[in-house]
């Protein structure tokens, strides 16, 4: 189990990114959503040891990061996929994992490498350049250095920013695999994501955490209070704009939070539930502030 306590992150130039931030992770899939700005960032940087809180406690199975000497061994405890990641283009799908294993110390044979390459996706791809891959294909190769050292705790950034959606379902697939055995933690702008793997979430903003709890809570938060409602006609009082959409006729409508009827009842997805739930912290959520196809 990972214990993550009271977590503040100050930068010198007084900027304040985290505030307070207390967690536990276990085995399974969990959800990170935020805005831009949210502090998720630096979370993260916290939570994999590349960055020092400025107050707070990590503890990692029962090791303490603030520790010194413990610090080697929690990281032989975390695999990480970030969200630039990008492998050494010249270096085969199996030459790179065997890379990355001498890096880590870990003993590992070509037998358990192709294995592993088999489990992601990548068996006909080992002996290709990792250049060559594919957006997908290169996620993929990415999860495999993450879990070669069989870590408790998997952190992935934005994995299926910019994949089609045949291979953003392979890969929700794969990770979810992995979550069976191991915390996943899934960081995120593409709320479907959180939708179809995570059965709990947290909810990241101004540098303070929102929520934590299952997507079904979120879900019932906003249950029976979204509105279709056209362009140009005023709100009342207490009603909040999650989102505005393009419907198929070109016209533009927004999607509106309200106790009472102010429109047309719109049917309530975790998008639209998050994107409400940010709104009434005054927040807007990034993906609600494109105009889009109404489904």
């Amino acid at each position: 189990m990972i214990e993550l306590e009271g977590l503040s992150k100050t930068y010198a130039d007084g900027t304040v990114a985290l505030q307070g931030v207390s967690l536990t992770l276990d085995q399974g899939m969990f959800g990170l959503l935020g805005p831009n700005g949210a502090g998720k960032t630096t979370f993260l940087s916290i939570l994999v040891l590349a960055l020092e809180p400025s107050s707070g406690r990590r503890v990692y199975d029962g090791l303490d990061a603030a520790r010194a000497p413990l610090r080697g061994a929690i990281r032989k405890r975390i695999g990480f996929l970030p969200q630039d990641y990008k492998p050494i283009p010249h270096l085969t799908g199996e030459e790179y994992l065997l890379h990355c294993a001498r890096l880590r110390r870990v003993d590992i044979s070509r037998n358990r490498v192709r294995e592993l390459l088999a489990g992601v996706g990548l068996a006909d791809a080992a002996r290709r350049a990792a250049g060559t891959y594919s957006g997908g294909m290169q996620r993929r190769l990415g999860i495999a250095q993450a879990i070669l050292h069989s870590p408790r705790l998997l952190v992935v950034d934005e994995p299926t920013a910019g994949l089609d959606p045949e291979e953003r379902i392979r890969f929700r697939g794969l990770i979810s695999e992995v979550s069976e055995s191991t915390a996943v933690l899934l960081s995120t702008h593409i709320v479907e994501d959180v939708e179809a793997t995570c059965p709990r979430l947290a909810v990241i903003g101004r540098g303070r955490l929102l929520y934590d709890g299952t997507p079904t809570e979120i879900l019932r938060r906003a249950a029976g209070r979204l509105w279709r409602v056209p362009s140009g006609i005023p709100l009342p009082d207490g009603a909040l704009e999650v989102s505005c959409r393009a419907d198929r006729q070109g016209d533009v409508e927004r999607i509106v939070f309200s106790e009472i009827p102010v429109g047309q009842p719109r049917e309530v997805g975790l998008e639209e539930a998050y994107a409400a739930f940010l709104a009434q912290q005054g927040l807007r959520a990034d993906q609600s502030a494109r105009l889009e196809e109404a489904a």
